[in-house]
């Protein structure tokens, strides 16, 4: 074979790459197997906007999946909330990928791998924000509401200033005693008249806050808080969203997640359950009408 039968060839391909990767006029929302954690994916043609990156770079072969191999940027990336089983892969995504904006929360976890990603956002001069109740978001035609946490934090963002040796400074001002759990950024998203609701590792006591609020609507799909621990998921909550799917992402872990009890009730409530750990990477695909999982 010459050289030029092997250039077209190369050429021929990297065309049928290309083909093949055209993002389409739909909703994707592909919840990556990263493992026990989480990493949620949502594409609406070549915008994207990453919720969490899971517990190690297991992130980077969902995102070279499912954005084409030119696009190295995503428009948001949202932590919901800084632990590693959330957070660490974002470290990697930030390295590798240019990332517009961050919506952080105002918290503080003292660990290296806090601190890591907190250097790169800064160095990177990543544009960061916190999330308030009732604030509105729009990714291209993709609609987000912002239902936790209720209120802001009193002092300057956490994100935000100089490197690691204002350590002891931000720790002092920013650093909580209580569950970080408790501040997951939780986030309604609509496309049409499709709905969805990812909701971080909040617990029971923030769900029924979220209905207290008369806030929380049913929705298409529901991605299970806490990887399916029996302290989320409680069965009030799940009646009112009421799913037509739940993912739950999670991996090999030794808290029993997802529980039985979760299990059941999303049963009761008639909701198709996916799970990660045995089904792998899940894909959901909307037109704004109906929905399907690719």
């Amino acid at each position: 074979m010459n050289k030029v039968n092997l250039g077209l060839i190369l050429i021929i391909g990297l065309l049928l790459l290309w083909l093949s990767q055209l993002a389409d006029d739909r909703l994707h929302i592909t919840v990556c197997d990263v493992g026990q954690g989480d990493a949620i994916l949502v594409s609406w043609k070549n915008y994207q906007m990453l919720m969490d990156g899971g517990p190690d770079s297991s992130v980077l072969n969902c995102l070279g999946k499912q954005m084409g191999f030119w696009d190295r940027t995503i428009e948001l990336v949202v932590l919901s909330h800084p632990q590693a089983d959330h957070m660490t892969g974002l470290i990697e995504v930030l390295e590798r990928y240019e990332v517009k904006k961050m919506m952080v929360g105002n918290i503080v976890n003292d660990t290296e791998e806090f601190w890591r990603l907190r250097e790169l956002v800064i160095d990177k001069k990543v544009k960061i924000f916190e999330p308030i109740q009732n604030q509105k978001l729009k990714l291209g035609e993709v609609k987000f509401e912002v239902l936790w946490p209720a209120e802001k934090g009193e002092n300057e963002l956490a994100w935000s200033g100089g490197g690691n040796e204002d350590r002891e400074k931000v720790l002092g001002i920013q650093s909580s005693n209580s569950d970080v759990n408790d501040i997951s950024i939780v986030l309604q998203g609509k496309f049409g008249k499709f709905d969805f609701l990812l909701t971080g590792d909040i617990d029971k006591q923030i769900e029924k806050m979220l209905m207290a609020l008369d806030i929380v609507e049913e929705v298409e799909l529901l991605k299970i808080a806490h990887h399916g621990s029996k302290y989320s998921s409680g069965e009030e909550f799940l009646k009112a969203v009421k799913p037509e799917m739940a993912v739950v992402s999670v991996g090999k872990n030794s808290f029993g997640h997802p529980t039985k009890e979760v299990l059941g009730l999303l049963e009761e409530v008639g909701a198709e359950i996916l799970r990660t750990d045995e089904a792998g990477m899940v894909e959901i695909v909307s037109d704004g009408q109906r929905w399907w999982t690719k």
